[in-house]
């Protein structure tokens, strides 16, 4: 596994998702009461059998780290979050995905720390 595959899954990916799961637990993020989240496994380099079993499962090239739909009486909202480190940039698939949710509702981020992933939350979900 590519070093840097693993400081972006350990140092950033992993306490981000440990971030959203313990703001949900201790009931902080108040701004949405329909909060709905989801993040595709990401366990490093795959055997080309796992990875055909992903892709079965509806996993394709491309997936963000996260997603998050918030609603609440007013208004809905969506975000495409990918978590990097250094500076490792959006792959192809999703620099194209990124360009096309910029002219839509849909948020696309980059975020390359866990006090940016707080200061999202912060911003925009409490």
């Amino acid at each position: 596994m590519a070093q840097r595959e693993q400081h972006e899954r350990m140092k950033v990916r992993r306490p981000c998702v440990a971030h959203m799961r313990d703001q949900i637990n201790y009931n902080q993020l108040k701004k949405y009461p329909f909060l709905y989240w989801s993040c595709p496994p990401d366990v490093g380099k795959q055997k080309p059998q796992t990875i055909a079993a992903m892709v079965l499962d509806g996993y394709e090239k491309g997936v963000f780290d996260m997603t998050i739909i918030a609603a609440n009486e007013t208004e809905i909202k969506a975000w495409l979050i990918e978590f990097k480190w250094g500076k490792n940039d959006y792959t192809d698939e999703q620099k194209i995905i990124a360009k096309k949710a910029a002219n839509t509702k849909v948020i696309a981020l980059k975020l390359y720390s866990l006090d940016e992933f707080k200061l999202f939350v912060a911003n925009n979900l409490k």
